[in-house]
């Protein structure tokens, strides 16, 4: 079945469509950045997820208004939009303890303005990682950019490991109406969460983003349907909620990338319409 026959809007990772050196997996893909876009209109991806790298990069587009303008004429070129940019910089740099690095995402909304980027995604991994003990530590920060965010037209979305009961509690004590989740499917299952329970738990209200991936017990990203995630029961939980927001694949790219991202599609597709038909 053609995805657009079914209405599901799918994006992917910047750099997941080309095989990466050493087969890095969340890699810019330098040179040959351009190329991905073509490559995403002939498959039926709707957008590519871009990426500020873990460490600032001058040559990523998005950091000039010339850059800002081809990848402008690439998405109208090959009928995408520009939807979410996920800011890797706060992996390798916390966000909690450097001013600059407040100022990175500060500077970093402004270029997603001038896409006209949809969301801004913050994964508070390692560095940057957010937990129960340090949370209260991450309030203030966190309005300051939401608020720049809602400023530019932009919504964020948390990327955490925490479970759902945490990540509402959180989400509370933020209490700031321009911020949502993302929902890691890879991510969670390799912690132990049961992902349709907080799916239902965290609702449409608060899932503003969906990451697609699957991962195993070693915590490595693994070919969709060959891991821990039970993707039946994650797309009957989606269902449950009436999410309708889009779904970025951030997967392994395979032998052949091009080839995994076309099966990739047909997964997602064909679990979309079972739980449909349940």
């Amino acid at each position: 079945m053609k995805q657009n026959q079914i209405n599901l809007r799918t994006g992917i990772v910047q750099g997941r469509l080309i095989q990466s050196p050493a087969k890095e997996l969340q890699w810019f893909p330098q040179e040959f950045w351009e190329a991905e876009f073509f490559i995403a209109g002939t498959i039926g991806i709707n957008y590519i997820e871009l990426i500020a790298e873990r460490n600032h990069n001058l040559h990523n587009p998005i950091w000039s208004d010339s850059g800002i303008e081809q990848i402008k004429e690439l998405v109208l070129r090959n009928s995408l939009s520009v939807h979410a940019l996920c800011n890797d910089y706060i992996v390798d740099h916390a966000l909690v303890c450097y001013p600059e690095v407040l100022e990175q995402n500060l500077r970093l909304l402004e270029r997603c303005k001038l896409l006209g980027c949809e969301k801004l995604i913050l994964p508070l991994f390692e560095n940057s990682e957010l937990n129960v003990e340090n949370s209260d530590n991450y309030i203030e920060i966190l309005r300051i950019i939401a608020n720049k965010a809602n400023e530019c037209g932009i919504r964020v979305c948390l990327e955490t490991l925490l479970d759902g009961n945490q990540i509402i509690v959180f989400l509370n004590k933020l209490n700031h109406h321009n911020i949502a989740v993302v929902y890691d499917t890879g991510n969670r299952v390799a912690f132990g969460h049961d992902l349709a329970a907080d799916i239902r738990l965290l609702g449409k209200n608060r899932i503003a983003h969906v990451h697609i991936k699957d991962k195993n017990s070693q915590n490595l990203n693994v070919l969709l349907g060959t891991g821990l995630v039970n993707f039946q029961s994650v797309f009957e939980a989606l269902r449950d909620i009436d999410y309708d927001g889009p779904y970025t694949f951030e997967t392994q790219r395979g032998s052949d990338p091009i080839r995994t991202a076309r099966y990739n599609i047909e997964v997602i597709n064909f679990f979309y319409c079972e739980a449909l038909n349940r």
